[in-house]
């Protein structure tokens, strides 16, 4: 297999910039009137089976393969199919604990001679 024709599904390994790999079944797609490859990933050990798109800016290569090639490749790269960044949030207690801790620091500060004063000692 060389490329996919309108309506051609085939077995593959996209390579995407950000050295992400996703494999599972090619095809076609248009989505917001724009060409998009569609991956159909099998499911793994870890996750079940999901779809993404990717826009061909996004793609580095593909490589057609058979099906049990793609196959293992999904479940060794285990891709999660959705990645979310949450930030580790913290309570309001915990950030009155911390405002009084600097300031508690500063007034230790505040207290110390300037620079270049006498002290008796």
């Amino acid at each position: 297999m060389s490329s996919l024709d309108d309506n051609t599904q085939a077995w593959g390994i996209v390579e995407l910039m950000g050295h992400k790999v996703v494999a599972g079944l090619v095809s076609k797609s248009e989505m917001l009137g724009k060409p998009m490859l569609r991956v159909d990933v099998p499911a793994t050990s870890v996750f079940p089976e999901f779809t993404q798109f990717y826009g061909e800016t996004a793609i580095y290569c593909v490589t057609f393969v058979s099906e049990q090639v793609a196959r293992l490749t999904a479940e060794q790269t285990k891709l999660n199919p959705v990645s979310v960044y949450v930030p580790e949030l913290i309570t309001k207690e915990k950030v009155n604990e911390i405002i009084q801790q600097y300031e508690e620091r500063i007034k230790r500060l505040r207290a110390l001679p300037e620079p270049g004063e006498e002290t008796d000692g």
